[in-house]
């Protein structure tokens, strides 16, 4: 790139299965979600498959093309049903239709790998899409991924929790000792909605292993935390470092539409914009 500056498009929960799922849902079970805090407005007819997805998921590739970034991340919730072939399928059609010059990156979600993740589904995952927590430079920028549903309840497999933050204090102390200009982290689940001490939800990454994540932000001088999960856009700061939950390519959920967000990193700088999908 020109100048050493660092261009990418962030997708997230393009969820494919979500729409049809939703639709097919009873007045108690969208009672239960409101309990969790999940608003679901839905008032069209009974789908079946993914054409919905398919159609977004599709406009979100065709204006990522457009935009010819270094590289597209999608933060999570690739499926709505994990053990769908058909769903995972449909994903990997459309996904390869990116221009092959733009590297395409992924980041396990809920969905992916369970809200509980098991060794069996973590290692289904890898056969999938590949390692889930991982790191790759573009000029002198620094991306970590992490597998936020083990942050989220690593009960199964307590080890991952201990490799994971291990790791991301690796990749930090290693982007730090080349004096990378920007370090970025990609993950599914968002570090809190309002404030770093906020209780603990659905939404958010449990406040005893979020402390942790966050001394290492930090302490390390992260510039951005890019994630999904919400199905809607939040903003946050955390001292110099940007917390940016990004609207779904999927189903929405609250004000903002389904879109995608495009990233521009420069040496002084990091601005982004979300861009609305028609589907």
């Amino acid at each position: 790139m020109k100048n050493n500056n660092v261009s990418f498009v962030q997708m997230a929960d393009p969820q494919f299965g979500m729409y049809s799922s939703i639709s097919k849902l009873s007045d108690a079970d969208k009672a239960e979600r409101r309990q969790r805090g999940i608003n679901i407005e839905y008032t069209g007819p009974i789908l079946e498959g993914f054409a919905k997805e398919t159609s977004l998921f599709t406009e979100a590739i065709e204006t990522a093309n457009k935009i010819n970034p270094d590289f597209v991340v999608i933060c999570g919730d690739m499926v709505h049903n994990s053990d769908s072939e058909e769903q995972f399928q449909e994903l990997i059609r459309i996904s390869r239709l990116l221009n092959e010059d733009i590297k395409l990156y992924w980041v396990a979600g809920n969905h992916d790998v369970g809200d509980k993740p098991t060794r069996a589904g973590l290692n289904k995952y890898r056969e999938q899409f590949g390692e889930y927590n991982y790191s790759f430079q573009e000029e002198n920028c620094y991306f970590i991924v992490l597998n936020s549903s083990i942050c989220y309840d690593p009960s199964s497999v307590p080890d991952e929790w201990d490799s994971l933050i291990s790791f991301l204090e690796k990749e930090l102390r290693i982007a730090a000792s080349s004096q990378q200009r920007h370090k970025i982290i990609f993950m599914h689940h968002p570090l809190y909605l309002n404030d770093p001490n906020e209780g603990d939800n659905y939404f958010v990454i449990p406040s005893e292993r979020r402390a942790k994540i966050i001394d290492l932000i930090t302490e390390y001088d992260v510039s951005a935390v890019f994630t999904g999960h919400l199905h809607k856009n939040n903003y946050q700061k955390l001292g110099g470092t940007e917390l940016v939950s990004t609207g779904p390519v999927g189903f929405p959920i609250g004000n903002d539409p389904s879109g995608i967000r495009h990233v521009q990193l420069t040496e002084h700088s990091l601005t982004h914009k979300y861009s609305t999908l028609n589907g």
